[in-house]
């Protein structure tokens, strides 16, 4: 008896429980839940921001135009200072038209500035000076710095006398000698390089 009682409970139950599931509403799928967007954080802004800077274009100076060297003045050369240069230059002179009388042309040539060797070396005017009178009468044509010297400046210079001295500038004096009839006449233009002169070109 209890054998069949058993399985019929169980029949029951199992009948209850499908008619309660018929009954109930059926349950909506629900749509797939959308990604929700981590936002972004924004920068962080200063409290008193700074504008961005505009490219610097570099300040262009005004030209400055060169300094003008003072103007030498031949009175601020004391008369004690005149005198010791003097009785240096007659000195120079005096040794000078030694090397001139035996004609050495090397030695001549190192007391001469840059600038007087390559005055008188240059074609064109050594051409103007064969154009002189006495150079003419004799046929001479003066091709080089060494013509120069042995036909004008060995004929003509071995006895220079200095009478005078003008200062032109600090390093550079015209020597001066005077003639019978009083006339001042140029021999030399000099200028002092280190401890020596030489012969330069008039300025």
């Amino acid at each position: 008896m209890i054998r069949g009682i058993l399985p019929l409970a169980i029949l029951v139950c199992i009948l209850g429980a499908l008619v309660s599931c018929a009954g109930a509403p059926p349950v909506a799928s629900l749509p797939p839940a959308e990604p929700v967007a981590t936002p972004i954080p924004e920068p962080a802004v200063a409290a008193n921001p700074k504008p961005i800077a505009e490219e610097v274009k570099p300040e262009v100076e005004p030209a400055v135009a060169p300094a003008t060297p003072p103007v030498f003045d031949p009175a601020t050369v004391s008369s004690e200072t005149k005198k010791v240069i003097f009785i240096d230059i007659r000195a120079f002179i005096e040794s000078l038209n030694t090397i001139i009388q035996r004609k050495d042309f090397e030695t001549w040539r190192s007391y001469l500035t840059p600038e007087f060797i390559a005055y008188y070396s240059d074609p064109a005017i050594l051409a103007q000076m064969s154009e002189y009178p006495v150079l003419k009468r004799l046929s001479i044509k003066l091709t080089s710095l060494k013509d120069y010297f042995f036909y004008v400046v060995y004929p003509s210079r071995q006895n220079d006398r200095v009478d005078d001295i003008e200062f032109v500038g600090e390093q550079r004096v015209k020597a001066v000698t005077i003639s019978q009839k009083n006339d001042r006449q140029i021999l030399y233009n000099l200028e002092k390089h280190g401890d020596t002169w030489k012969i330069g070109i008039g300025r």
